[in-house]
């Protein structure tokens, strides 16, 4: 039965960086004439009073659903603090995605706090680097994301460290989840995935060879992580998974089940987070649960539609997750996201 588990929110298309592998913030080589431009995304961004319409009819379909605000950088929006206020105060789920670098930074520690009762769940960009890679970008956000996550403590419910693996970082992976642990931050492990044709317009890495192979190496160092019961992983059940497709080769069988939605700047819906297609985006967000929180069956059509066009399978997590969360509910109660709660109320009884 189609039922939503997980919603990507793509809160804005702005962003303070431009990492290179990012094609969400800045308009790519081979883009698609029939997808909008960057400016298009930014003049018509989706208001808070959408944003807060949408999540009453999705509160209605699923009280249980999880939402994941990105970005570009969501702290860049004024009213992300509307946002958050009304998701607490209705007990919506949610993280916000952040890459914590200085201008988030003050954002966050400054009048955000201060306007909001509390952060439910915030997930900061920490990849595995070495001492060599510290002052690029993805060393700046790794950094600074570290550094804001454990600030958080006593702050946040859910911290939660987003680590995207690639060939170059694998041989640094264990010992940033052992580190992450030890802070009582869950790890969330990503592989990195590609654009298998222009409409994937979330990554700009378009090389197969970039992708990990599985190989010993990943072999070892998954049965090492899955294997160490003290360690704070995200829904570690995943890991296997993962490996078995960490050549993209994932097939979530939206045309079976519909569990996730992914909704872009524009409020508009894509296909999902990887890939925009060109039927999604004739629905609104607002469009597609009705007063009773019961789904459009345009949606699934003309998502369907788009897979069957587009879709060339992927290897991102959050579909996994949501198909493991339909057919085990309990999935998503991890023995790692107790023990990190237990850590939480821990301190804060202190």
């Amino acid at each position: 039965m189609d039922k939503i588990h997980i919603c990507n929110w793509l809160l804005t298309r702005r962003c303070n960086l431009t990492c290179d592998y990012c094609a969400i913030v800045k308009d790519y080589d081979g883009k698609p004439e029939e997808y909008p431009d960057i400016n298009h995304y930014i003049n018509n961004e989706m208001s808070s009073g959408f944003i807060i319409e949408t999540l009453k009819k999705m509160k209605l379909h699923n009280r249980d659903m999880f939402h994941i605000f990105y970005g570009g950088e969501p702290f860049l929006r004024e009213d992300l603090k509307d946002i958050i206020n009304f998701c607490n105060w209705n007990n919506i789920h949610y993280t916000i995605i952040s890459n914590c670098t200085p201008v988030v930074r003050r954002n966050l520690f400054g009048d955000f706090l201060n306007e909001v009762e509390y952060i439910q769940g915030f997930t900061a960009s920490v990849d595995p680097i070495d001492e060599l890679n510290s002052l690029d970008s993805i060393g700046l956000k790794t950094n600074f994301g570290k550094k804001t996550l454990i600030e958080l403590k006593g702050i946040v419910k859910d911290l939660v460290a987003e680590i995207t693996v690639t060939k170059e970082n694998l041989y640094y992976l264990y010992d940033l989840v052992v580190e992450l642990s030890s802070h009582g931050i869950i790890s969330d492990i990503t592989f990195i995935d590609i654009a298998k044709n222009p409409y994937y317009d979330f990554s700009n890495v378009t090389n197969p060879k970039a992708l990990l192979d599985n190989d010993e190496e990943l072999d070892n160092i998954i049965k090492k992580l899955y294997e160490n019961d003290n360690l704070l992983i995200h829904m570690p059940d995943l890991l296997p998974i993962m490996q078995c497709h960490v050549k993209a080769t994932y097939d979530c069988k939206l045309e079976k089940d519909l569990r996730n939605l992914s909704i872009d700047a524009d409020g508009t819906i894509r296909m999902c987070l990887r890939c925009r297609g060109t039927e999604s985006p004739k629905l609104l967000a607002t469009e597609c649960f009705d007063e009773a929180g019961c789904l459009n069956p345009q949606l699934k059509e003309n998502m369907i539609n788009d897979k069957l066009i587009y879709c060339k399978l992927c290897n991102w997590p959050c579909v996994m997750m949501s198909n493991m969360i339909g057919d085990s509910p309990e999935m998503f109660g991890t023995k790692q996201r107790k023990v990190a709660e237990l850590i939480h109320k821990e301190k804060r009884n202190k």
